[in-house]
């Protein structure tokens, strides 16, 4: 089977999975939504995509870069990106201005994002950075449709 349509078909089938994430350096009280978890939480705006603060919408773009130019072929490439990863995200996290509901939303999606992104950045085998690729992925599909 061609591996990036196994890849695909992975990425198609493949979960959430409910983490939490509390930003600890981070002043505007991002560390008191720790108790949150998953997407359970996740909701439009009235039907619409929540409106992001211009850093927060820079970043996030970068991340995605990131993720579809990584290689996905190899553990070395995909534990790289997750560093990367990793990187672009304390910058956003230290970069938000937002406040109100637009980021408690922001929130329950990175309740979930930022554990993968850990996880991805630390895995040991292929298999297991894959995986995380995988949820990464399904992810940023998500945020897509919540956010703008």
């Amino acid at each position: 089977m061609n591996k990036r349509f196994l890849i695909v078909l992975l990425f198609l089938s493949t979960t959430l999975a409910g983490n939490t994430f509390a930003a600890d350096d981070h002043s505007h009280g991002h560390d008191s939504h720790a108790a949150e978890t998953g997407l359970s939480g996740l909701s439009l705006n009235n039907g619409q995509a929540w409106e992001m603060d211009e850093h927060t919408r820079t970043m996030s773009k970068k991340m995605r870069d990131t993720f579809f130019a990584g290689d996905h072929g190899s553990l070395e490439g995909l534990t790289s990106m997750g560093t990367e990863l990793e990187r672009q995200m304390q910058d956003l996290v230290k970069g938000c201005t937002m406040t109100g509901q637009a980021h408690d939303q922001l929130h329950v999606f990175l309740n979930s994002h930022v554990p993968t992104i850990n996880a991805l950045a630390q895995a040991d085998n292929y298999k297991a950075a894959r995986e995380n690729a995988i949820r990464l992925k399904g992810q940023l599909e998500t945020y897509r449709k919540h956010f703008k």
